[in-house]
């Protein structure tokens, strides 16, 4: 009964499936959102969590970027 005790659990956490990368959320910003308010909401937490947070900084750093950009092209008369 002991083996059992220590195996199901181990087997358990194998199966958990790898966290998703500030990589995919950038690509997939609907999906950052929702597991920010989850996050913020308490109710999901992890690895996931901090790269949500990176994906939406990154996203808001480049608006600023195409933001100070936008301020440099002039148009021709």
């Amino acid at each position: 009964m002991n083996r059992l005790a220590l195996i199901v659990p181990l087997f358990l956490a194998a199966c958990d499936r790898e966290p998703r990368s500030a990589s995919y959320f950038i690509a997939h910003p609907t999906e950052a959102d929702r597991v920010m308010e989850a996050c913020e909401a308490g109710k999901h937490r992890g690895p996931e969590c901090e790269n949500a947070t990176a994906s939406r900084v990154d996203r808001e750093r480049r608006a600023r970027m195409e933001f100070y950009r936008r301020g440099f092209e002039t148009e021709a008369p």
